[in-house]
Protein backbone atom coordinates (compact mmCIF):
# COMPACT_ATOMS: atom_id res chain seq x y z
CA UNK A 1 0.00 0.00 0.00
CA UNK A 2 1.43 3.32 -1.09
CA UNK A 3 2.61 5.93 1.40
CA UNK A 4 1.82 3.61 4.29
CA UNK A 5 4.80 4.26 6.53
CA UNK A 6 4.75 7.97 5.93
CA UNK A 7 1.12 8.29 6.87
CA UNK A 8 1.50 6.24 10.01
CA UNK A 9 4.01 8.85 11.10
CA UNK A 10 1.57 11.56 10.02
CA UNK A 11 -1.16 10.02 12.13
CA UNK A 12 1.06 10.18 15.18
CA UNK A 13 1.64 13.85 14.44
CA UNK A 14 -2.02 14.64 13.84
CA UNK A 15 -3.03 13.03 17.12
CA UNK A 16 -1.91 16.25 18.81
CA UNK A 17 -3.67 18.58 16.39
CA UNK A 18 -7.03 18.90 18.17
CA UNK A 19 -5.26 20.77 20.94
CA UNK A 20 -4.75 23.93 18.96
CA UNK A 21 -6.22 24.30 15.48
CA UNK A 22 -9.38 26.35 15.61
CA UNK A 23 -9.13 28.56 12.53
CA UNK A 24 -10.03 27.32 9.05
CA UNK A 25 -8.28 28.30 5.82
CA UNK A 26 -9.83 31.05 3.73
CA UNK A 27 -10.12 28.88 0.63
CA UNK A 28 -13.33 26.90 0.26
CA UNK A 29 -12.90 23.17 0.56
CA UNK A 30 -15.73 22.73 -1.92
CA UNK A 31 -13.78 24.58 -4.61
CA UNK A 32 -10.40 22.93 -4.08
CA UNK A 33 -11.09 19.55 -2.52
CA UNK A 34 -9.15 16.56 -3.79
CA UNK A 35 -10.26 14.27 -0.93
CA UNK A 36 -14.02 13.91 -0.63
CA UNK A 37 -15.64 11.89 2.13
CA UNK A 38 -19.37 11.32 2.41
CA UNK A 39 -21.44 11.28 5.59
CA UNK A 40 -24.92 9.90 6.29
CA UNK A 41 -26.28 11.56 9.43
CA UNK A 42 -29.76 11.82 11.02
CA UNK A 43 -29.74 15.61 11.11
CA UNK A 44 -33.52 15.40 11.46
CA UNK A 45 -35.68 12.59 12.79
CA UNK A 46 -35.54 10.40 15.87
CA UNK A 47 -31.76 10.61 16.27
CA UNK A 48 -31.30 14.27 15.45
CA UNK A 49 -29.52 14.97 18.75
CA UNK A 50 -26.66 12.66 17.74
CA UNK A 51 -26.89 13.70 14.09
CA UNK A 52 -26.57 17.43 14.68
CA UNK A 53 -23.73 16.95 17.17
CA UNK A 54 -21.91 14.69 14.70
CA UNK A 55 -22.40 17.24 11.92
CA UNK A 56 -20.80 19.90 14.12
CA UNK A 57 -17.91 17.57 14.97
CA UNK A 58 -17.29 16.67 11.32
CA UNK A 59 -17.13 20.31 10.30
CA UNK A 60 -14.63 21.00 13.07
CA UNK A 61 -12.61 17.95 12.11
CA UNK A 62 -12.59 19.04 8.47
CA UNK A 63 -11.19 22.45 9.40
CA UNK A 64 -8.53 20.87 11.60
CA UNK A 65 -7.45 18.46 8.87
CA UNK A 66 -7.21 21.21 6.28
CA UNK A 67 -5.21 23.34 8.71
CA UNK A 68 -2.95 20.35 9.22
CA UNK A 69 -2.36 19.99 5.48
CA UNK A 70 -1.80 23.73 5.16
CA UNK A 71 0.72 23.66 7.99
CA UNK A 72 2.66 20.96 6.11
CA UNK A 73 2.75 23.15 3.02
CA UNK A 74 0.42 20.73 1.24
CA UNK A 75 -2.29 21.89 -1.16
CA UNK A 76 -4.53 18.99 -0.23
CA UNK A 77 -7.97 19.65 1.21
CA UNK A 78 -10.71 17.41 2.49
CA UNK A 79 -14.38 18.03 1.84
CA UNK A 80 -17.28 16.35 3.62
CA UNK A 81 -20.56 15.90 1.78
CA UNK A 82 -23.25 15.39 4.44
CA UNK A 83 -26.62 13.89 3.58
CA UNK A 84 -29.56 13.73 6.00
CA UNK A 85 -30.96 10.24 6.48
CA UNK A 86 -33.84 11.50 8.66
CA UNK A 87 -33.20 8.22 10.53
CA UNK A 88 -35.23 6.57 7.79
CA UNK A 89 -33.81 3.40 6.18
CA UNK A 90 -35.29 4.14 2.73
CA UNK A 91 -33.99 7.71 2.85
CA UNK A 92 -30.56 6.48 3.96
CA UNK A 93 -30.35 4.21 0.92
CA UNK A 94 -31.48 7.02 -1.37
CA UNK A 95 -28.82 9.33 0.07
CA UNK A 96 -26.08 6.70 -0.21
CA UNK A 97 -26.94 6.27 -3.87
CA UNK A 98 -26.62 10.02 -4.37
CA UNK A 99 -23.14 9.96 -2.80
CA UNK A 100 -22.21 7.00 -5.01
CA UNK A 101 -23.29 8.96 -8.09
CA UNK A 102 -20.76 11.61 -7.02
CA UNK A 103 -18.02 8.97 -6.97
CA UNK A 104 -17.70 8.92 -3.17
CA UNK A 105 -16.53 5.52 -1.91
CA UNK A 106 -15.84 6.22 1.78
CA UNK A 107 -18.85 7.24 3.84
CA UNK A 108 -19.05 8.07 7.55
CA UNK A 109 -22.29 6.56 8.81
CA UNK A 110 -25.06 5.67 8.83
CA UNK A 111 -25.46 6.39 12.53
CA UNK A 112 -28.35 4.09 13.39
CA UNK A 113 -28.18 0.32 13.02
CA UNK A 114 -31.48 0.24 11.11
CA UNK A 115 -30.08 2.58 8.49
CA UNK A 116 -26.74 0.75 8.36
CA UNK A 117 -28.55 -2.54 7.79
CA UNK A 118 -30.64 -0.97 5.02
CA UNK A 119 -27.67 0.33 3.01
CA UNK A 120 -25.07 -2.38 3.59
CA UNK A 121 -25.97 -4.59 0.64
CA UNK A 122 -25.82 -1.63 -1.75
CA UNK A 123 -22.50 -0.52 -0.25
CA UNK A 124 -20.97 -3.96 -0.74
CA UNK A 125 -22.29 -4.32 -4.28
CA UNK A 126 -20.90 -0.93 -5.25
CA UNK A 127 -17.54 -0.88 -3.47
CA UNK A 128 -18.46 1.66 -0.76
CA UNK A 129 -16.84 1.41 2.67
CA UNK A 130 -18.98 2.59 5.59
CA UNK A 131 -17.51 3.91 8.84
CA UNK A 132 -20.29 4.27 11.41
CA UNK A 133 -19.77 6.09 14.70
CA UNK A 134 -23.06 5.20 16.40
CA UNK A 135 -24.40 1.90 15.03
CA UNK A 136 -24.21 -0.69 17.81
CA UNK A 137 -26.55 -3.61 16.95
CA UNK A 138 -24.80 -6.96 17.56
CA UNK A 139 -26.49 -8.42 14.46
CA UNK A 140 -24.25 -6.18 12.32
CA UNK A 141 -21.05 -7.54 13.86
CA UNK A 142 -20.05 -9.50 10.75
CA UNK A 143 -16.53 -10.28 9.60
CA UNK A 144 -15.20 -9.00 6.26
CA UNK A 145 -18.19 -6.87 5.32
CA UNK A 146 -18.03 -3.21 4.26
CA UNK A 147 -19.25 -1.83 7.59
CA UNK A 148 -16.68 -0.65 10.12
CA UNK A 149 -17.81 0.80 13.47
CA UNK A 150 -15.81 3.08 15.77
CA UNK A 151 -18.04 2.01 18.66
CA UNK A 152 -18.47 -1.30 20.51
CA UNK A 153 -21.53 -3.40 19.74
CA UNK A 154 -24.40 -3.72 22.20
CA UNK A 155 -23.34 -7.06 23.62
CA UNK A 156 -21.22 -4.80 25.84
CA UNK A 157 -23.96 -2.29 26.65
CA UNK A 158 -26.32 -5.15 27.52
CA UNK A 159 -23.75 -6.47 29.98
CA UNK A 160 -23.32 -3.01 31.54
CA UNK A 161 -27.09 -2.60 31.99
CA UNK A 162 -27.41 -6.07 33.53
CA UNK A 163 -24.52 -5.33 35.90
CA UNK A 164 -26.15 -2.09 37.04
CA UNK A 165 -29.42 -3.89 37.72
CA UNK A 166 -27.71 -6.67 39.64
CA UNK A 167 -25.81 -4.25 41.86
CA UNK A 168 -29.04 -2.40 42.63
CA UNK A 169 -30.82 -5.65 43.53
CA UNK A 170 -33.31 -5.55 40.66
CA UNK A 171 -34.70 -9.00 39.99
CA UNK A 172 -37.54 -8.27 37.54
CA UNK A 173 -37.20 -6.19 34.37
CA UNK A 174 -39.93 -5.12 31.95
CA UNK A 175 -38.60 -3.82 28.61
CA UNK A 176 -40.26 -1.21 26.40
CA UNK A 177 -38.37 -1.01 23.15
CA UNK A 178 -38.29 -0.13 19.47
CA UNK A 179 -39.19 -3.09 17.29
CA UNK A 180 -36.15 -2.73 15.07
CA UNK A 181 -32.62 -4.05 14.67
CA UNK A 182 -31.22 -1.90 17.45
CA UNK A 183 -34.06 -2.12 19.99
CA UNK A 184 -34.51 -5.87 19.68
CA UNK A 185 -30.77 -6.43 19.83
CA UNK A 186 -30.21 -4.38 22.98
CA UNK A 187 -33.19 -5.97 24.73
CA UNK A 188 -31.88 -9.44 23.90
CA UNK A 189 -28.32 -8.67 25.00
CA UNK A 190 -29.49 -7.22 28.33
CA UNK A 191 -31.70 -10.26 28.94
CA UNK A 192 -28.81 -12.58 28.07
CA UNK A 193 -26.64 -11.10 30.84
CA UNK A 194 -29.38 -10.51 33.42
CA UNK A 195 -29.70 -13.02 36.28
CA UNK A 196 -33.32 -12.26 37.17
CA UNK A 197 -36.64 -12.37 35.35
CA UNK A 198 -37.14 -10.48 32.09
CA UNK A 199 -40.87 -10.23 31.44
CA UNK A 200 -42.35 -10.10 27.99
CA UNK A 201 -42.03 -6.46 27.17
CA UNK A 202 -43.81 -3.82 25.15
CA UNK A 203 -42.52 -3.26 21.63
CA UNK A 204 -43.47 -0.43 19.31
CA UNK A 205 -42.75 0.54 15.73
CA UNK A 206 -40.37 3.39 14.99
CA UNK A 207 -43.16 5.33 13.25
CA UNK A 208 -45.37 5.30 16.38
CA UNK A 209 -46.58 8.75 17.37
CA UNK A 210 -49.19 7.98 20.03
CA UNK A 211 -47.83 5.79 22.83
CA UNK A 212 -51.00 5.71 24.93
CA UNK A 213 -51.69 2.02 24.32
CA UNK A 214 -48.08 1.03 24.96
CA UNK A 215 -47.87 2.96 28.24
CA UNK A 216 -51.21 1.58 29.41
CA UNK A 217 -49.94 -1.95 28.72
CA UNK A 218 -46.64 -1.22 30.46
CA UNK A 219 -48.49 0.07 33.50
CA UNK A 220 -50.44 -3.18 33.71
CA UNK A 221 -47.24 -5.23 33.60
CA UNK A 222 -45.58 -3.11 36.29
CA UNK A 223 -48.63 -3.42 38.57
CA UNK A 224 -48.56 -7.19 38.06
CA UNK A 225 -44.82 -7.42 38.81
CA UNK A 226 -44.96 -5.21 41.90
CA UNK A 227 -47.92 -7.10 43.35
CA UNK A 228 -45.55 -10.01 43.98
CA UNK A 229 -42.33 -8.10 44.61
CA UNK A 230 -40.99 -5.00 46.30
CA UNK A 231 -41.13 -1.96 44.01
CA UNK A 232 -37.38 -1.45 44.43
CA UNK A 233 -36.73 -4.84 42.83
CA UNK A 234 -38.73 -4.07 39.66
CA UNK A 235 -37.41 -1.93 36.83
CA UNK A 236 -38.27 -0.77 33.33
CA UNK A 237 -35.68 -1.08 30.55
CA UNK A 238 -36.18 1.62 27.93
CA UNK A 239 -34.65 1.17 24.46
CA UNK A 240 -35.75 4.30 22.61
CA UNK A 241 -34.57 7.41 20.77
CA UNK A 242 -36.16 10.87 20.67
CA UNK A 243 -39.61 9.40 21.38
CA UNK A 244 -38.51 9.07 25.01
CA UNK A 245 -40.05 12.47 25.70
CA UNK A 246 -43.52 11.30 24.61
CA UNK A 247 -43.09 8.09 26.59
CA UNK A 248 -42.11 9.95 29.77
CA UNK A 249 -44.87 12.52 29.43
CA UNK A 250 -47.46 9.74 29.37
CA UNK A 251 -45.73 7.52 31.95
CA UNK A 252 -45.75 10.37 34.46
CA UNK A 253 -49.54 10.06 34.67
CA UNK A 254 -49.30 6.55 36.15
CA UNK A 255 -48.22 6.27 39.80
CA UNK A 256 -47.06 2.66 39.34
CA UNK A 257 -44.64 3.71 36.60
CA UNK A 258 -43.26 6.49 38.79
CA UNK A 259 -42.54 4.12 41.66
CA UNK A 260 -40.08 1.82 39.90
CA UNK A 261 -36.60 2.36 38.53
CA UNK A 262 -36.07 3.14 34.84
CA UNK A 263 -32.92 2.27 32.92
CA UNK A 264 -32.23 4.00 29.63
CA UNK A 265 -29.58 3.41 26.98
CA UNK A 266 -27.29 5.21 24.57
CA UNK A 267 -30.38 6.25 22.63
CA UNK A 268 -31.41 8.66 25.40
CA UNK A 269 -28.18 9.49 27.26
CA UNK A 270 -27.35 13.23 27.10
CA UNK A 271 -30.52 13.97 25.10
CA UNK A 272 -31.15 17.67 25.67
CA UNK A 273 -34.91 17.30 25.18
CA UNK A 274 -35.09 15.22 28.35
CA UNK A 275 -34.08 18.29 30.36
CA UNK A 276 -37.48 19.92 29.83
CA UNK A 277 -39.24 20.17 33.19
CA UNK A 278 -42.21 17.86 32.58
CA UNK A 279 -40.13 14.88 31.47
CA UNK A 280 -37.01 15.68 33.50
CA UNK A 281 -38.93 15.49 36.75
CA UNK A 282 -40.10 11.98 35.82
CA UNK A 283 -36.50 10.99 35.03
CA UNK A 284 -35.39 12.23 38.45
CA UNK A 285 -38.28 10.52 40.25
CA UNK A 286 -37.52 7.16 38.62
CA UNK A 287 -33.75 7.52 39.00
CA UNK A 288 -33.27 7.17 35.25
CA UNK A 289 -29.72 6.30 34.32
CA UNK A 290 -28.46 5.67 30.82
CA UNK A 291 -25.12 4.27 29.67
CA UNK A 292 -23.33 5.42 26.53
CA UNK A 293 -19.96 4.51 25.09
CA UNK A 294 -17.37 6.69 26.84
CA UNK A 295 -13.88 7.93 26.04
CA UNK A 296 -10.70 6.50 27.49
CA UNK A 297 -10.32 8.21 30.86
CA UNK A 298 -6.68 9.27 30.53
CA UNK A 299 -7.13 11.05 27.19
CA UNK A 300 -6.94 14.79 27.93
CA UNK A 301 -7.45 15.70 24.27
CA UNK A 302 -11.01 14.40 24.45
CA UNK A 303 -11.98 17.19 26.85
CA UNK A 304 -10.28 19.79 24.66
CA UNK A 305 -12.12 18.82 21.49
CA UNK A 306 -15.34 18.15 23.41
CA UNK A 307 -15.21 21.71 24.79
CA UNK A 308 -14.74 23.13 21.31
CA UNK A 309 -17.71 21.16 19.98
CA UNK A 310 -19.83 22.11 23.01
CA UNK A 311 -19.08 25.79 22.47
CA UNK A 312 -20.16 25.53 18.83
CA UNK A 313 -23.16 23.27 19.52
CA UNK A 314 -24.42 25.01 22.64
CA UNK A 315 -24.61 21.80 24.67
CA UNK A 316 -22.52 18.81 25.61
CA UNK A 317 -22.14 16.44 22.64
CA UNK A 318 -22.69 12.70 22.82
CA UNK A 319 -19.53 10.58 22.66
CA UNK A 320 -20.61 9.51 19.19
CA UNK A 321 -19.91 13.03 17.94
CA UNK A 322 -16.32 12.74 19.15
CA UNK A 323 -16.09 9.41 17.35
CA UNK A 324 -17.24 11.24 14.20
CA UNK A 325 -14.40 13.73 14.70
CA UNK A 326 -11.95 10.82 14.74
CA UNK A 327 -13.70 9.09 11.86
CA UNK A 328 -12.94 11.90 9.42
CA UNK A 329 -9.24 11.87 10.28
CA UNK A 330 -9.16 8.13 9.81
CA UNK A 331 -11.20 8.20 6.59
CA UNK A 332 -8.96 10.91 5.13
CA UNK A 333 -5.79 8.91 5.62
CA UNK A 334 -7.46 5.71 4.45
CA UNK A 335 -8.43 7.53 1.26
CA UNK A 336 -4.85 8.68 0.79
CA UNK A 337 -3.39 5.24 1.43
CA UNK A 338 -5.80 3.02 -0.52
CA UNK A 339 -5.73 2.16 -4.19
CA UNK A 340 -8.43 4.27 -5.92
CA UNK A 341 -11.70 2.50 -6.74
CA UNK A 342 -10.63 -0.69 -4.98
CA UNK A 343 -12.83 -1.39 -1.97
CA UNK A 344 -10.69 -4.34 -0.84
CA UNK A 345 -7.72 -2.00 -0.71
CA UNK A 346 -9.82 0.55 1.20
CA UNK A 347 -10.95 -2.13 3.66
CA UNK A 348 -7.36 -3.24 4.18
CA UNK A 349 -6.29 0.36 4.78
CA UNK A 350 -9.15 0.85 7.25
CA UNK A 351 -8.19 -2.31 9.15
CA UNK A 352 -4.51 -1.39 9.22
CA UNK A 353 -4.70 2.30 10.05
CA UNK A 354 -7.39 1.86 12.72
CA UNK A 355 -5.01 -0.53 14.52
CA UNK A 356 -2.46 2.25 15.03
CA UNK A 357 -4.54 5.41 15.34
CA UNK A 358 -5.01 7.13 18.70
CA UNK A 359 -7.68 9.79 18.39
CA UNK A 360 -9.62 11.97 20.79
CA UNK A 361 -11.68 8.88 21.70
CA UNK A 362 -8.54 6.82 22.30
CA UNK A 363 -7.25 3.79 20.41
CA UNK A 364 -9.47 2.92 17.47
CA UNK A 365 -8.35 -0.71 17.08
CA UNK A 366 -11.11 -2.89 15.63
CA UNK A 367 -11.95 -6.55 16.20
CA UNK A 368 -12.43 -9.30 13.60
CA UNK A 369 -15.91 -7.93 12.84
CA UNK A 370 -14.68 -4.39 12.25
CA UNK A 371 -16.03 -3.07 15.57
CA UNK A 372 -14.15 -1.19 18.25
CA UNK A 373 -12.28 -3.43 20.70
CA UNK A 374 -11.46 -1.01 23.53
CA UNK A 375 -14.49 0.35 25.36
CA UNK A 376 -15.78 1.89 28.56
CA UNK A 377 -19.25 3.22 29.33
CA UNK A 378 -20.26 6.44 31.03
CA UNK A 379 -23.55 6.23 32.92
CA UNK A 380 -25.57 9.43 33.01
CA UNK A 381 -28.44 10.61 35.20
CA UNK A 382 -30.54 13.78 35.30
CA UNK A 383 -30.23 15.97 38.37
CA UNK A 384 -31.74 19.25 39.50
CA UNK A 385 -29.52 22.26 40.20
CA UNK A 386 -31.03 25.60 41.31
CA UNK A 387 -34.31 24.83 39.60
CA UNK A 388 -32.66 23.68 36.37
CA UNK A 389 -32.19 20.14 35.15
CA UNK A 390 -28.90 18.84 33.80
CA UNK A 391 -27.18 15.61 32.85
CA UNK A 392 -24.66 14.46 35.44
CA UNK A 393 -22.13 11.65 35.25
CA UNK A 394 -23.38 9.09 37.77
CA UNK A 395 -21.04 6.13 37.25
CA UNK A 396 -18.54 4.58 34.89
CA UNK A 397 -18.11 1.01 33.73
CA UNK A 398 -14.41 0.68 33.06
CA UNK A 399 -12.58 -2.16 31.36
CA UNK A 400 -8.81 -2.24 31.92
CA UNK A 401 -6.62 -4.47 29.73
CA UNK A 402 -6.48 -8.01 31.08
CA UNK A 403 -9.06 -7.34 33.78
CA UNK A 404 -12.82 -7.74 34.14
CA UNK A 405 -14.92 -4.61 33.86
CA UNK A 406 -15.94 -2.80 37.01
CA UNK A 407 -18.74 -0.40 37.85
CA UNK A 408 -17.52 2.70 39.66
CA UNK A 409 -19.91 5.31 41.03
CA UNK A 410 -19.10 9.01 40.96
CA UNK A 411 -19.00 10.54 44.44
Amino acid sequence: MKKFTGFLVAILILSTLGMGCTESTEESATESADITIGALLPVTGDLDSIGVASQTALEMSRKDINNYFSGLGSDKNVEVIIRDTEDNPAKALEQLKSLDEMGIKIVIGPQSSNNAEAVLEYAENNGIVLLSTASTAPSLAVADDNLFRLVPDDSNQGMVLATMMKEEKVDTVIPIYRNDTWGNGLREETAKHFDGTVMEGISYESATEDFSAEIEALNGKVISATSDSNEDSVAVLLCSYEEVTEIFALAGEYPALSNVRWYGSDGVALNEKLLEEEVASFAVTTNLRAPIYGYEEENDRYQVVESRIEEELGRAPETYALAAYDALWLATFVDLDAVPENDESTKLAMDTLSDTYFGVTGWTKLDENGDRIHWDYDIWAIGENDGNYEWKLDARYQVDPGEEGKLMYVE
